[in-house]
C-alpha cells in the first residue's frame, strides 16, 4: 500500500514538473522598459537557455519557447522479406517564442513575440 502511494506521489511530481514553462512569460514582464538596461546575462539567468540564438553585426538574437504546439510525426515505410526503407515526416516545432535583439554592448535592443 505504501509502494502504491509513493508511486501516486512521485508521478504527481513528475507531471507537475514536466507542464512547468519558462519562467517569465512576455505578459508578466515589462520588456520595453528593459531596453538599453537589461543583459544577455540576465536573461540567461532568468530564462535559461535560449532554443535559438544567432549572431550578427548588429548583435546577438536569442529566442526562449514560451507555448509551443503538441510535437507531430509522420512515419511511412515500405519492404519485405524482412528489409525495409522508410522516411519520417516531422515539421518544425511551431508554438510562440520569446525573441530578444542585444545590441554588440550586451543591452536589450529590442523584444518581441513570434509564432510560427
Amino acid at each position: 500500500m505504501k509502494l502504491g502511494r509513493l508511486s501516486f506521489i512521485v508521478l504527481l511530481l513528475l507531471v507537475g514538473s514536466c507542464a512547468s514553462g519558462p519562467k517569465v512569460t512576455v505578459e508578466d514582464s515589462e520588456w520595453g522598459a528593459r531596453i538599453g538596461k537589461y543583459t544577455y546575462e540576465e536573461a540567461l539567468a532568468e530564462l535559461g537557455e535560449p532554443q535559438m540564438i544567432g549572431e550578427s553585426s548588429e548583435g546577438k538574437i536569442a529566442e526562449w519557447v514560451l507555448r509551443q504546439s503538441p510535437a507531430f510525426s509522420m512515419g511511412f515505410g515500405f519492404g519485405g522479406a524482412g528489409v525495409g526503407v522508410g522516411t519520417s515526416v516531422s515539421p518544425p516545432p511551431s508554438g510562440e517564442y520569446l525573441r530578444l535583439r542585444f545590441a554588440r554592448d550586451g543591452k536589450l535592443a529590442e523584444w518581441t513575440k513570434v509564432r510560427y
